[in-house]
């Protein structure tokens, strides 16, 4: 064989070795043999048809009998070296705090330029020839997070579960985790102001609607109106800094179905009248309004078709973005404290929308009326603050428990629209051009209090959870939780309305003393609170 042709050989062998390296170590060796003198004759055929030499032997450059090397085995069952590297195997160091395993099987023997730098060692695809898979009994806690750590631990852990999906983990997606949740909460409530009544056909017009008059039913408001049940959906994005799980950064969104609540009362041939009652500003006195000013009720109730729908929406949503900063290193317990950005938005609508057509005793109906009176409240409260916090967690065998305490100082920002019109179309004929005026303002909405305002104050955040956890495999866990979250100041559109109505400015009439209703801000404090379901998944 050729001079240029033995590095290639000497390679093509050494790959040979490596692929049965852990056959030949799992027997002792065979006693060394004398070397026989090869005849020029001979050294050809001899060095193609000889047999590979056993694991742990070295060929020299020249040919010669193998040399034998000393039986050293490291724990993961791999040669020293199956590189390309130089024929001599060197012995390369240890890391310095001698532990030997790592996640994914990755020898340190193997990467030795990589064996005292975590993130070196862990770098993109670097190990070509991971351990098995199912080497369960290789951990080591300076290279992992202390919830895998525990689950490897554990006498309950599925069978060859020592995480082979990690065999590849990169080092950066590899700290990377996701933890999205069903939330099951309920919200509180707020007060609402009386919205529509109904008194018996036949009631006097001075008392018909009037709350606290015999015969009046208040249909909605005037009540407290418990907080609702909804459904929404939570979803965190963590990425540790080290291995260990030590110091991290979350982003963390949150958002609540939409909480809806409606009430449609109806009026068909007069065999109720409804109202809309209010505040009388010039009298102090309760009044209502039978029908939207400037029209009035036909004659023969007959001819009247109304219903009037009283809705309140409420949405809430949620971000907050926190750096993690471990106070405690215990291998099976971590106290992180928490700093960084808080955000909460909610928003409130309270609408009141009053339908009526008048038709008349002729032949289909025309010219028929159709009237449209509508009262919109519309509340929208941002928070934006800085938050502090601690979260202590504690891991045994595959089971997690956390406890989280979070606190947010910064600035709630009203956003207040109050909005209304009346809007009366005629109808002369069937086929004939409708004829449309509209005047601002229907009841609890007029021209003194109708306009856009904004404004903002103090606020607090505070949040409380506990969640507990259970591993399936040691890069998911299933969870279950309690969380309540509170805010001490927003602006619910219902608290915006004001009862108190001048009626001198009611259409056709101008205002004529105090300028009522009037928006004045008025906060109140809110809460969610109940159960999540979810998953953690550790890339």
């Amino acid at each position: 064989m050729s001079q240029a042709s033995r590095p290639r050989y000497t390679r093509s062998l050494r790959r040979l070795l490596a692929s049965t390296a852990l056959a030949f170590l799992a027997f002792p060796a065979p006693a060394a043999q004398p070397a026989a003198t090869p005849t020029p004759a001979s050294s050809a055929s001899a060095a193609s048809s000889a047999p590979a030499p056993p694991a742990r032997e070295r060929l020299t450059d020249q040919g010669a009998a193998p040399e034998r090397q000393p039986e050293a085995r490291n724990p993961l069952g791999y040669p020293e070296s199956i590189g390309d590297g130089p024929s001599v195997l060197p012995a390369f160091p240890r890391r310095v705090d001698d532990l030997q395993q790592v996640p994914g099987g990755l020898d340190p023997n193997r990467a030795p330029e990589h064996a005292e730098d975590p993130d070196g060692l862990l770098a993109w695809f670097q190990e070509p020839f991971p351990a098995s898979p199912c080497d369960r009994n290789l951990l080591d806690p300076a290279w992992m997070g202390p919830g895998e750590y525990a689950y490897h631990k554990s006498g309950r852990r599925c069978w060859c579960s020592r995480d082979h999906t990690r065999m590849f983990r990169m080092n950066y997606m590899g700290r990377l985790w996701l933890a999205p949740e069903l939330l099951f909460w309920s919200t509180s409530g707020n007060s609402l102001p009386a919205l529509v009544t109904s008194s018996p056909a036949g009631t006097p017009a001075a008392q018909a609607g009037v709350v606290g008059q015999p015969g009046t039913t208040i249909l909605s408001g005037n009540d407290w109106a418990p907080g609702t049940f909804r459904p929404g959906g939570r979803i965190t994005v963590g990425y540790w800094l080290d291995p260990t799980q030590h110091d991290g950064i979350d982003a963390q969104y949150f958002q609540l179905a939409d909480a809806t609540s409606t009430g449609t009362f109806t009026n068909q041939g007069g065999a109720v009248l409804l109202a809309r009652p209010y505040v009388d500003a010039t009298t102090g006195q309760q009044a209502s309004v039978l029908f939207p000013p400037p029209n009035t009720l036909p004659a023969d109730p007959a001819l009247l078709s109304r219903a009037i729908t009283a809705t309140q929406d409420t949405s809430w949503q949620g971000f907050d973005l926190l750096y993690r900063r471990s106070l405690s290193c215990d291998l099976l317990h971590r106290r992180w404290l928490v700093g960084g950005y808080r955000f909460l938005q909610l928003n409130d609508n309270l609408s009141v929308i009053d339908q009526s057509t008048v038709s008349t005793g002729s032949p289909g109906g025309f010219p028929s009326t159709s009237i449209l009176a509508t009262d919109l409240f519309s509340a929208r409260t941002q928070f934006h603050g800085g938050e502090l916090g601690l979260i202590e967690k504690w891991w045994y065998d595959r089971w997690g428990f956390q406890l989280l305490g979070k606190m947010a100082l910064g600035g709630s920002f009203y956003d207040t629209d109050i909005g209304g019109m009346t809007t009366t179309t005629v109808t002369p004929s069937a086929g004939g051009i409708p004829t449309a005026t509209s005047t601002a303002g229907s009841v609890l909405s007029q021209p003194t209090n109708i306009g856009n305002y904004g404004s903002s104050s103090f606020a607090a955040v505070g949040e409380l959870g506990a969640t507990v956890d259970w591993a399936i495999w040691s890069q998911c866990r299933l969870s279950v939780g309690y969380t309540f979250l509170w805010w001490s100041q927003v602006a619910r559109a219902a608290a915006q309305v004001d009862p108190s109505v001048n009626p001198t400015q009611f259409p056709p009439g101008t205002l004529s003393g105090a300028a009522a209703p009037a928006y004045n801000l008025r906060t109140t404090d809110f809460w969610g609170q109940g159960l999540n379901l979810g998953f953690e998944y550790q890339f």
